[in-house]
């Protein structure tokens, strides 16, 4: 029993050291990827000469506040995340992209369940990088092409079997100067299973002051979403916006589920207050709450053994931007 017990205590020292590690090495290769991007900045490139590079960088935090399960229980969760991303053109007609994104997701849960299990999991990363291009195929139209590959799995989860892959492509139409309008589809391999979806791209500035855009990212997850933002001074701005949003990710080997699979899925709606500053800051203030919100569990094998649905769950999040 003493020897169990201590094994358990140096796995899990051992599995402490592996995420400090990870989540530094994850800090420093976005920075890395920034700073040597950003020192090769070449703003207002004449055409022919070295590409125009522009850059960002951001992290937040959200979190979801404790809600109910279906069945009993309830569980919380607590993510922070970590961006990075440049963008360059090459002449006019083509735009090259590169980011880097890691998020760190903390569950807690509490009581029992329709999951099977008390705790199904804790402590989930993801990792995901994703080169773009954008190409000018005639003087209003524009092709987009975004491959992706990542990795989605909680702490202790095989890392062969925690791989997400897939690819966005949509064309874009610029209807006139303020409103441009696409069509795409995704397509991509979220854990032993194919998800394809079509999703709408616009950006109409609808005056000095209203704005219809994408608030996110296309991705695993799923679509863009709509936002609908207002420009309160040169420096504010508020808005309100939704997606839906699907995550599905590789369970512990030594877990409650070996090598199963976890899923969440839902609907946030959100309010955003924004404030810009000088030298390329900017800070973004989120509320707002989960709808519709499903929990699956799945063995080894893909069964499905456990499912649930949650109560609506509020949110709360702040996000800091650099652009260089």
């Amino acid at each position: 029993m003493r020897n169990a017990r201590a094994a358990g205590s140096i796995y899990g020292r051992r599995q402490e050291v592996r995420t400090k590690a990870s989540f530094v090495m994850m800090v420093g290769a976005l920075w890395a990827l920034t700073g040597s991007i950003a020192s090769a900045q070449t703003p207002g490139s004449p055409p022919g000469g070295p590409p125009a590079v522009s850059t960002s960088v951001a992290a937040g935090y959200l979190y979801q506040f404790g809600t109910a399960i279906s069945g009993g229980g309830d569980f919380r969760v607590s993510r922070a995340f970590a961006s990075a991303d440049a963008t360059g053109t090459t002449g006019s007609k083509t735009v090259l992209g590169l980011g880097l994104t890691y998020d760190r997701e903390e569950y807690a849960f509490s009581g029992s369940s329709g999951l099977v299990a008390f705790v199904p999991w804790g402590t989930i990363h993801r990792v995901g990088f994703s080169p773009s291009l954008v190409r000018s195929i005639s003087p209003d139209w524009w092709l987009l092409v975004a491959p992706s590959i990542g990795y989605a799995g909680e702490e202790g989860a095989d890392p062969g079997d925690a791989l997400v892959y897939g690819a966005v492509v949509s064309v874009s139409k610029t209807v006139r100067r303020d409103l441009s309008l696409g069509l795409g589809t995704g397509a991509f391999r979220q854990i032993g299973q194919w998800r394809v979806f079509p999703f709408l791209s616009v950006r109409w500035q609808i005056n000095d002051r209203w704005r219809l855009s994408n608030p996110l990212r296309v991705g695993p997850a799923g679509p863009a979403g709509l936002e609908l933002s207002y420009t309160l001074d040169g420096n504010w701005e508020a808005a309100a916006g939704g997606a839906y949003r699907s995550y599905r990710f590789r369970l512990d080997e030594g877990g409650a589920v070996p090598g199963g699979v976890g899923e969440i899925r839902g609907i946030p709606l959100f309010a955003r207050l924004s404030r810009s500053w000088g030298q390329g800051w900017k800070a973004d203030l989120y509320a707002g709450v989960a709808l519709g919100g499903k929990l699956g569990l799945e063995n080894g094998r893909g069964d499905l053994i456990g499912s649930a649905s949650y109560d609506p769950a509020p949110l709360a999040g702040l996000f800091v931007t650099k652009r260089f």
